[in-house]
């Protein structure tokens, strides 16, 4: 009899540890391969959210197989067939992107991104992701008397660990393709443990020791089984969806302004991971009286942040758009966890949960973009997470008897869902009106606005991504071809423009058009090759303002991510060589690493001059810079411009690379550079190596 336990015992440990390593090697490949192709597509957010609707497609997939497995093919088939596809994925390691998957145009590289992780993670992700739902469901066949709820706790506890424990861990001090061949190391170990949980299986149900068919723990009740079949499943699909969809959206909301990197990848998934560990553990660490009051404050608090959000930092921002997140996936949760079938439904159950995720990521990633010209999926994902969780509690009050007794209560939930619903659609009313033209892609948001109309002398036109000006005309004849913005006469790009002269002409290279206010400085024998990933910032830039048709200088406009234009062109011979791509208030990292550098100096005269747009909020790139000239051999200024209304300048930071000496010194330069700044650390990136922590400032 202690034997038998002992057995049992074990065989228990083994089924949560494969549970726990097969989830933390799940989660631990999407950031891993996520930083490993966001060079490739531009560095825009859409990237990450692109390969979160893969990772939640898949994920729905894999449960299929699970359930399917489970009720298609008899027990002594089903782990022999699991161990078969175990062995089938191995033939995908190492899952290293292929280079041939680099894309020709940056036109909607949605699809492109699908096929790419297809191809080099679909197997091994598919694998994983049938991991959870399908040792639940054998353990409760070998076990009725063991709830399965606790392995799918340690399941999400492993995937909570892996996304952690990338950004502090991982990503900081191993390059990718370390990290992609430890991973695949870890992958092997964990097909020989679910190849062996597998074998057990099928020699258990060989033994006839397997429960065909599960029954209901005995101190389980079970809200479901009072509910219809087509409400149970409504709920069962439209929770998680509602979450998903907020997932992504709090993702964009978060990524857009400071930069597309794991860590801002990380913080929303963990705490949505996290929301399943505490809703599935125990039945009892959901509370209705704690986190339903939370769910409304956070709300609250995520309104004023739409609202107001340039009055609050980052760190508030931040911590708002998380807490939110928690909160609305806290109770939506929690309310699925209340509503959770018999064992016997256990992989139904899951494949419902997974095709929710599933509509909620295709929602966010596919169908908002093309319906909507700013991000509303944030606010109808937020409304609809509150919506469904007073739903499901009126729904088991109604069924408990309950409805009555609290009429105080139900009457405030229903005057905030008011509350809520109309402010949010104001909010995003507001958002929409007074633009010339809003569009939006995969590269984001873009506006045309204009401004301060009630001051002539002051009126201008604006272009925004996101939350950023990118540039701006003045409306009235007599500025109209002034620099603005961060290209004013003071900043450094003007000084350079201004004091870097050849007799022949110039030939300028400019990574991210905005307005074109850069070709202002054009004259009549230079000429400006111009690259920019947005195809809309193109068509904006020709179609509301002048600076590209008035311009004396000739230029061409490559619609591409620059560093895959450049390596495919032959060398240009720059005299100067701009470097102003934004993404939100960033530049795309790949465009900051040793390896673009090596690209942008091939592509440069030898007495050319590099200029580095560094104006931030969040960042402080001077590090990376330092490191870029002293790699490079250069020399290198800093010059901070001050703002002035009247000129319309904005405060701008450039850094000016260059071993010109002569130009080095113009006195000009010289009495614009920063020289009361503190030294700082020289870092280097790589394609393969960055870390943004050390940045922040």
């Amino acid at each position: 009899m202690r034997s038998s336990l002992s057995a049992a015992g074990l065989r228990w440990g083994v089924y949560a540890f494969t549970s726990f390593w097969g989830a933390y090697l799940l989660f631990q490949l999407e950031p891993v391969i996520g930083k490993f192709i966001l060079p490739w597509f531009g560095g825009s957010p859409a990237v990450w959210i692109t390969c979160m609707l893969f990772f939640q497609v898949f994920l729905l997939v894999g449960y299929a197989y699970a359930h399917l497995n489970l009720d298609c093919f008899p027990v002594r088939r089903q782990g022999l067939i699991h161990a078969a596809l175990l062995l089938l994925a191995l033939l995908a390691l190492p899952v290293t992107p292929e280079q041939s998957f680099k894309p020709e145009n940056s036109d909607q590289p949605t699809l492109d991104i699908i096929l790419l992780l297809m191809s080099s993670i679909g197997l091994p992700y598919f694998i994983l992701s049938t991991t959870s739902p399908l040792l639940q469901a054998w353990i409760v066949r070998i076990n009725p008397n063991r709830s399965p709820y606790t392995l799918y706790a340690l399941s999400n506890f492993g995937s909570l660990l892996a996304l952690l424990s990338y950004p502090v861990l991982f990503e900081p001090y191993f390059k990718l393709g370390q990290q992609t061949l430890g991973w695949s190391a870890g992958f092997f170990i964990y097909v020989l443990l679910c190849g062996g949980v597998a074998l057990d299986f099928r020699r258990l149900a060989k033994a006839e020791k397997i429960v065909a068919k599960p029954v209901a723990i005995d101190d389980e009740t079970h809200i479901s089984d009072r509910l219809s079949s087509s409400l149970l499943w409504l709920f069962w699909l439209a929770l998680p969806a509602a979450t998903s969809t907020l997932l992504l959206a709090t993702t964009n909301q978060l990524c857009q302004d400071v930069a597309s990197v794991p860590f801002l990848w990380v913080v929303p998934l963990s705490l949505f991971i996290m929301s399943y560990i505490f809703c599935f553990a125990r039945h009892d660490w959901y509370q209705r009286r704690i986190f339903i009051p939370a769910l409304v404050i956070a709300a609250i608090a995520l309104v004023a942040v739409l609202y107001g959000g340039g009055n609050f930092t980052l760190e508030a921002q931040v911590g708002i758009y998380s807490a939110g997140l928690f909160f609305c996936c806290m109770t939506c949760h929690g309310e699925l966890y209340r509503l959770r079938p018999h064992p016997s439904q256990l992989t139904a159950y899951y494949l419902a949960i997974s095709a929710g995720g599933a509509l909620g990521g295709i929602f966010a990633a596919v169908v908002a973009p093309l319906l909507f010209t700013m991000y509303y999926e944030f606010h109808i994902s937020l409304f609809a997470c509150c919506v469904l969780t007073f739903y499901a509690v009126a729904v088991d009050s109604q069924l408990s008897g309950q409805k009555r007794r609290k009429p105080l209560l139900w009457l405030l939930a229903g005057a905030m869902l008011i509350w809520l619903g109309v402010n949010l659609a104001n909010q995003a009313f507001q958002a929409a009106s007074g633009k010339i033209r809003v569009s939006r892609n995969f590269y984001g948001v873009l506006r045309v606005e204009e401004r301060s109309l009630e001051n002539p002398d002051l009126a201008k036109r604006v272009m925004r991504h996101g939350a950023i000006d990118h540039g701006f005309q003045f409306l009235s004849g007599e500025k109209n071809q002034w620099p603005t913005a961060y290209y004013g006469n003071d900043s450094g790009v003007g000084l350079a423009l201004t004091h870097f002269s050849r007799e022949q002409g110039r030939r300028v290279g400019l990574v991210g058009l905005g307005t074109g206010t850069v070709l202002t400085y054009g004259k009549p024998n230079d000429y400006f090759r111009i690259y920019d990933i947005d195809p809309s910032v193109v068509e904006y830039a020709k179609t509301y303002f002048t600076f590209l048709k008035n311009t004396a200088a000739r230029f061409d406009v490559v619609v591409s991510d620059a560093r895959l234009a450049l390596e495919r062109e032959p060398p240009q011979a720059f005299d100067l060589l701009i470097l102003d791509a934004f993404n939100g208030d960033a530049i795309p990292m790949h465009l900051l690493t040793e390896q673009a550098l090596q690209l942008y100096l091939s592509h440069l005269r030898p007495d050319g001059v590099l200029a580095i747009h560094i104006t931030n909020h969040y960042l402080d790139l001077r590090p990376l810079v330092s490191g870029m000239a002293k790699r490079a051999g250069y020399d290198y200024l800093l010059v901070q411009s001050q703002p002035s209304e009247n000129r319309g300048w904005y405060r701008a930071d450039w850094a000016l690379l260059s071993k010109n000496q002569s130009f080095l010194q113009v006195s000009a330069l010289q009495q614009a550079k920063n020289t009361g700044a503190t030294p700082v650390e020289s870092i280097i990136w790589t394609d393969d190596f960055s870390n943004m922590f050390r940045l922040l400032k």
